[in-house]
């Protein structure tokens, strides 16, 4: 299986400073799974265990507002969520939902910490492609509040 999941990370944006090689070792630290079209991911305020790198399909994001529920964005294959509930354990910030059938690969709290503990050369640099991740967002995040602030 972990050649399988090594194929299906190859080429995704995320991993593309990682040989086939790591791409091997990493995938022993993901596991698999897939959810029917409309099914609920995770809601928003539920515990966060784990993170989601999107294999097949399209989900939605949503979050509570006072006026209800809010779709912040739809995102394709490639797309990873719930990774800083992976890396602050916090609760969900969004809640999830499949807007077509989807396939996930997972990475949960302990197979993180046995990577470290494995390989902590290769962790290292997996958490820095996080955190390159998270900036990028961030910086979004602040263009999009920015725009609305001159408003």
């Amino acid at each position: 299986m972990s050649q399988n999941i090594a194929d299906l990370i190859d080429g995704l944006e995320f991993f593309r400073d990682f040989s086939y090689r790591e791409l091997q070792t990493l995938a022993g630290y993901f596991g698999f799974s897939s959810v029917p079209q409309e099914a609920v991911i995770f809601n928003e305020g539920e515990p966060g265990t784990h993170m989601l790198i999107l294999i097949e399909g399209r989900i939605s994001i949503y979050k509570a507002g006072e006026s209800g529920r809010h779709l912040l964005s739809f995102e394709n294959k490639g797309r990873i969520v719930g990774e800083m509930a992976l890396l602050d354990r916090e609760r969900r910030s969004a809640t999830c939902v499949a807007a077509s059938p989807c396939e996930f690969l997972s990475l949960n709290h302990e197979s993180l910490d046995k990577l470290a503990a494995d390989h902590p050369g290769l962790a290292y640099r997996f958490m820095y492609c996080l955190a390159r991740l998270l900036s990028k967002r961030l910086r979004r995040t602040s263009g999009l509040l920015a725009e609305h602030l001159v408003d």
